[in-house]
């Protein structure tokens, strides 16, 4: 999500005049932020403090999550501003109103270059900047923004607020654009993206937007996916459009959070441990194809031995292919953070992390076993110069597998099918039939380690 956001204030710079850089020869820094964790908060803040020691005219602009109003020193309160390495901090709505809030700190700089009026930076006018796309095989498409779920240890809703989605013709029309450009995967965003309505309209319609989207195929859209997904808006009629989707990844991420139902209650999930097991069944049952990846938090306040040992006991029956497992840590003004009296030492936190961490990976690495000798489709993400003129690209699987091989050119953007050799922790290494030949004269490069 921050990618994507990264892609729209680019465009809206450039469209100011302003050109990219590297980051010691800036005259502008734009921090984008997350404060899910702490230490997300640390790396933004050292960042900047590297970068003000490093050349005191820098100027550095802070947006994303950490920011909560728009302006800067002389017009803004936002607690940011106590940091001195901070000269303007924008909420990430406001992107369009970020070239009249550098005039007064460049004011050399002809901003007459700004010839489109994005209006007043609200978020309709977010959505409407055409993103300065990177990669234009693999691109991201917020569908909305903000959150109305209120977990208790979640800062979301009060960074970037509550729920507002676009309507569903823009969301269209932008994949339409990026497909034409010749995206091949599409990933819809949203902090909580199966929740998405056609603008303000009527009732929720994720399924609907995923065969829309899927219609798409014709003009050579490939894959398309989703991130992030909520259970509770993980209905039964999304399950089915899936299940009939040609574009459909066998890969779903629908975080869980724990495996114990009074943890969930106290994080304020709004669900059972019975009716998520529910939902995977469904899942499984339409499309027994897909791999499954989910969110935990481990060592959440008071969290007892016998609670952990639920969501070790869950996580052993679900068998996930991947968890992106998190050490609890408290954001200001959440109710979690006001547990101070439940808090778990953190020795003790992280030796659960471990002990569930290694539950994860006795499923997930026996899972990709059984892709090992299969070929499968590869979207390569990047590619670089390897041995004896060779390239060592990297991608994803359908199911979100990273694969790394040889072949005799830069593959990056394409989708090319290639031989699993080997399986190495979550990554696989492997053969593309064009070098099957140099690799057989090169017995030392048959392996491809990853990196």
């Amino acid at each position: 999500m921050n990618h994507s956001d990264s892609e729209r204030v680019s465009q809206v710079m450039q469209k100011a005049g302003f050109k990219l850089t590297e980051e010691d020869l800036a005259d502008l820094l734009i921090v984008n932020t997350c404060s899910v964790r702490q230490k997300a908060e640390d790396k933004a803040y050292g960042f900047m403090t590297k970068h003000k020691r490093a050349n005191k005219n820098v100027k550095i602009a802070i947006t994303g999550c950490m920011v909560r109003q728009t302006g800067d020193r002389e017009n803004s309160r936002d607690p940011l501003f106590s940091f001195d390495s901070i000269d303007i901090a924008f909420r990430i709505e406001d992107t369009a109103r970020m070239p009249k809030l550098l005039e007064r700190h460049f004011r050399e700089h002809d901003f007459s270059q700004f010839e489109e009026a994005f209006g007043d930076g609200s978020i309709e006018n977010y959505f409407n900047i055409v993103p300065k796309v990177e990669n234009k095989a693999q691109v991201f498409v917020p569908i909305m923004q903000g959150c109305d779920k209120f977990c208790t240890y979640c800062i979301v809703p009060f960074t970037r607020g509550r729920e507002i989605s676009r309507p569903l013709e823009d969301v269209l029309a932008e994949c339409k654009v990026l497909v034409e450009a010749g995206a091949k995967e599409i990933t819809l965003l949203g902090q909580n993206v199966n929740s998405y309505k056609d603008g303000e309209k009527g009732e929720k319609c994720f399924a609907k937007l995923l065969l829309e989207v899927d219609k798409l195929h014709v003009m050579g859209l490939s894959r398309t996916r989703f991130t992030s997904a909520h259970p509770q808006d993980f209905t039964d009629d999304v399950i089915d459009a899936l299940a009939h989707m040609k574009t459909r990844c066998p890969y779903i991420h629908l975080p869980v959070q724990h495996g114990s139902n009074q943890t969930l209650r106290a994080m304020n999930r709004n669900y059972t441990i019975d009716k998520y097991n529910d939902i995977i069944a469904k899942i499984r049952t339409a499309m027994p194809d897909t791999t499954l990846a989910t969110d935990i938090i481990v060592g959440f306040p008071g969290e007892t031995e016998e609670q952990f040992q639920e969501l070790c006991d869950f996580a052993d029956e679900l068998k996930l292919d991947f968890s992106y497992t998190a050490i609890f840590s408290p954001r200001k003004h959440t109710p979690a953070a006001r547990m101070e009296k439940e808090f778990i030492d953190m020795e003790e936190k992280k030796s659960r992390f471990h002990r569930f961490d290694e539950i994860v990976k006795k499923h997930a690495f026996a899972q990709r076993a059984k892709f090992v000798g299969k070929e499968v489709e590869v979207l390569v993400e990047k590619s670089e110069v390897a041995e004896n003129g060779l390239y060592r690209n990297a991608g994803r699987t359908r199911e979100f597998f990273e694969v790394w091989f040889l072949a005799g050119r830069p593959l990056k953007g394409k989708e090319v099918m290639v031989t699993l050799d080997e399986q190495k922790g979550y990554v696989f290494s492997g053969t593309m039939p064009e070098v099957e030949a140099i690799l057989y004269a090169a017995p030392a490069l048959l392996k491809v380690l990853a990196v």
